[in-house]
């Protein structure tokens, strides 16, 4: 059960390089707990609290199942401005790589997604044993190690986007899977793979991570439409064809498919193109084009 304090009824203080809650107990004493921090971030926001700069919410006190107490504090901050960027890094999430992030013009950076795949398959293989055995508190057991360590990952992977952006003075763009699993259709034998199943995947959830973390540093990031990143050469716009880890040019030039969608990403304008695909003409940068049409035909 968590016990909750108002604002009014705890203090966060600071004795060289302790940290210490303090809250009302029993009959008017008070309590002074020392606090061991193990993230970097959360000693900024602690002394953002103690110099009045962030207002303070609420404490919560939470003691795991390994018998160890947590505070969680509530806070309330004013945070930096949106920058002016000089472009716009595009990031492709999947499964064979968890994100690649693109700079225009320049290099990409990427997340492999092995581990992970390894990971899931590792745990679908135990549960699958344990379900066997009835040893049903194990299998939720299991399943809640699991999810720790795909957020934990995730966390890790959006603080790395965030800088990453910081770094070339730049904005993140995504691509907007809003009810992709009901419209991407998977063989029942890919269902059945942990490491295949698009259902598992917390895309979402890495993209969340990501746009609070970036509002917090001043990183602004946008959304846009999903349909044809994929297909289209972010040369010219002209639709390929992807197989696999990789894509192919009409003119024959190959790259990789998911650093070619991150691309496609970061320089998003609209969707046209003309209708004779042959002529290197962008199917996402031209607008109204003489012949053309809204939205990209598909390949026949």
């Amino acid at each position: 059960m968590w016990l909750e304090v108002k604002n009014q009824g705890f203090a966060v203080s600071k004795s060289g390089d302790l940290y210490t809650v303090s809250f009302s107990l029993y009959r008017g004493r008070k309590g002074r707990i020392p606090l061991s921090i193990h993230q970097a971030s959360h000693t900024e926001v602690l002394d953002k609290i103690i110099s009045a700069k962030a207002k303070l919410g609420s404490l919560k006190l939470s003691k795991s199942k390994k018998g160890i107490w947590y505070a969680l504090i509530s806070v309330s901050m004013q945070v930096a401005d949106p920058q002016l960027v000089k472009g716009w890094i595009g990031v492709d999430r999947g499964q064979n790589n968890i994100a690649v992030a693109a700079l225009p013009n320049s290099f990409g950076k990427f997340w492999k997604g092995g581990r992970v795949k390894g990971l899931r398959r590792q745990f679908q293989r135990t549960r699958r044993k344990l379900q066997q055995a009835k040893q049903l508190k194990e299998v939720k057991r299991l399943e809640q190690r699991e999810r720790r360590i795909m957020t934990h990952i995730n966390h890790v992977i959006s603080k790395q986007l965030v800088q990453f952006a910081k770094d070339f003075g730049m904005g993140l763009r995504f691509e907007d899977l809003s009810g992709c699993r009901r419209t991407m259709n998977q063989r029942k034998k890919t269902k059945s793979d942990a490491a295949n199943n698009r259902d598992t995947w917390a895309f979402y959830q890495l993209e969340q991570f990501t746009w609070y973390k970036a509002i917090r540093a001043g990183v602004p990031v946008e959304s846009v439409p999903a349909p044809y990143t994929s297909k289209s050469d972010h040369r010219n716009g002209v639709l390929g064809v992807r197989n696999g880890d990789w894509f192919k040019g009409f003119d024959g030039y190959r790259c990789n498919a998911d650093d070619n969608a991150a691309r496609n990403i970061g320089q998003w304008l609209g969707f046209s193109c003309p209708l004779d695909l042959q002529k290197s003409v962008s199917a996402m940068g031209t607008v109204d084009a003489e012949g053309g049409v809204d939205d990209s035909p598909q390949l026949v």
